[in-house]
């Protein structure tokens, strides 16, 4: 474990988040340290009781579900910026493990200090809402993967939506970025084989789309991948907070409604 200043989780929520937390608020949102845990190890074990949320400060961690039979099944990979565990944090069991495929830094968050009401919450539920969001519409777009888009079109479509996901986190250029991800763990989040994801990766760079080499991804032609995927970021951007907020204090009976004075 390593402590590591307050301030690291601030800037993680400003610049990929996009909100502002002062320093005093933060005393109650981050109770402890920033931890860290080692590539391989365990965040959240599946089926586990007594758990807490956390924010990916950096590494890459993912979601797995194990299976009766002993097999896997990742889900979705978690970069920095993403909320581990807070979705599912009222559930008695986590739905899925979550495991660091990197080494990661974590920030973790109490349900108690969510619902104080003295940690500028405003702000920090809006990130988390977005993030729960983010999640479920990402999810929806796997499944659509898995059982509609072909091999190709399905992994030309992951790359991209990484490739979305670290430019909003600050992590690399658009159209190339680092991933730690290994051709077996890539074949697992896409529902192929390696062996199938390999000759998949050849294709898509024989069509001069993209290239998955030593841990980098490099988008050759980007207009004409998207084309080929049929990829629109839409499900990944975030709406303006003040439109948000707006909508909501707009609603009548609403503390911020005009006539709740």
């Amino acid at each position: 474990m390593v402590a590591v200043e307050t301030k690291t989780t601030l800037d993680q929520l400003r610049c990929i988040r996009g909100i502002d937390i002062d320093m005093a608020d933060s005393q109650l949102l981050f109770r402890h340290n920033i931890i860290t845990i080692e590539a391989g190890d365990t965040i959240i074990f599946e089926g586990q009781e007594d758990r807490q949320g956390y924010l990916l400060c950096s590494g890459w961690a993912s979601s797995v579900r194990h299976l009766i039979d002993g097999s896997d099944q990742i889900l979705d990979v978690r970069v920095p910026g993403d909320f581990i565990g807070i979705a599912d944090m009222r559930l008695k069991h986590a739905p899925h493990a979550t495991e660091a495929i990197t080494r990661v830094e974590l920030a973790p968050i109490s349900y108690r200090a969510l619902m104080s009401r003295d940690a500028g919450m405003a702000r920090l539920a809006e990130a988390i809402l977005y993030s729960v969001n983010c999640d479920m519409a990402i999810t929806s777009e796997h499944l659509v993967s898995v059982a509609r888009r072909n091999p190709q079109v399905r992994t030309a479509h992951f790359l991209l939506e990484l490739s979305e996901r670290l430019s909003r986190a600050g992590l690399g250029e658009p159209d190339h970025y680092h991933c730690p991800l290994s051709q077996y763990l890539l074949a697992d989040v896409l529902g192929l084989t390696a062996v199938h994801l390999n000759r998949t990766l050849r294709q898509l760079r024989e069509r001069g789309l993209v290239s998955f080499k030593t841990a980098h991804v490099t988008i050759h032609d980007r207009q004409a991948m998207v084309e080929f995927a049929g990829f629109d970021p839409a499900y990944l951007h975030q709406a303006e907070p003040q439109a948000m907020i707006g909508a909501i204090g707009d609603q009548p009976g609403h503390p911020d409604h005009p006539r709740a004075n």
